[in-house]
């Protein structure tokens, strides 16, 4: 089948980013990852996004896709065409470094402001620490309003890692305050949205519970 492929490109040289338009055959079944990369084979070298693993465990290739937040290696090109049109987009809240490729360091310096207990250490050339449960893809961050027009704001996964990891009833004093739960306005689209059900919004507003009835401590 033949599918048009509209992807929002920027260049850092470029004063506005454009929407170019492909024409791909593919299958229905075939991932929007797989439409990408075909695209970046045959038609456009200079096309730049982010994949590593292929099937939804890394969360590199959160993007965009008909205006909603999704993981490109599990989406099913055939079940997000509109009347054969699919139009890919980087993920909101982050600066562009190259057409679907986005710069996530506004979320991962957060980590070090609540220190989840359940980082992961995995050993390599350079020893990094993962968070479990949690791919870190960012898509919550870009589904999330707040988190698009406050910068200060901890943001959901990072909010609901810190509570989970947590074992003694204890939080760091920021979820407490206007950059933690309560910046949040409770519109639930980083539930919606996250590719492992993780659910930041319930946590959030489970924390919120626990705060107000005194059953967590703020350390």
């Amino acid at each position: 089948m033949k599918y048009r492929v509209i992807i929002r490109k920027y260049k850092t040289e470029w004063r506005e980013p454009k929407y170019v338009s492909y024409e791909v055959e593919a299958d229905p079944d075939t991932s929007v990852l797989d439409v990408v990369e075909k695209i970046s084979l045959e038609k456009d070298r200079t096309l730049a996004f982010e994949h590593a693993c292929h099937h939804g465990a890394c969360g590199a290739c959160g993007m965009i896709i008909n205006g909603v937040e999704r993981l490109a290696c599990i989406t099913k090109i055939g079940e997000v065409a509109r009347n054969g049109i699919v139009v890919l987009e980087p993920l909101r809240g982050f600066k562009v470094i190259s057409d679907l490729a986005v710069n996530k360091s506004r979320m991962f310096k957060q980590y070090a402001l609540v220190k989840p207990g359940t980082h992961e250490k995995v050993a390599g050339t350079v020893e990094v620490e993962k968070l479990l449960d949690c791919l870190e893809c960012g898509i919550c961050y870009s589904a999330c309003p707040i988190a698009n027009t406050f910068e200060g704001y901890v943001g959901p996964s990072v909010i609901a890692m810190s509570y989970k990891s947590s074992s003694n009833g204890k939080v760091p004093a920021i979820i407490d305050s206007r950059r933690g739960v309560w910046a949040c306005h409770g519109s639930f689209e980083c539930s919606a949205r996250c590719p492992v059900d993780f659910k930041p919004g319930e946590t959030i507003m489970k924390i919120r519970k626990e705060l107000l009835f005194g059953k967590l401590q703020v350390i």
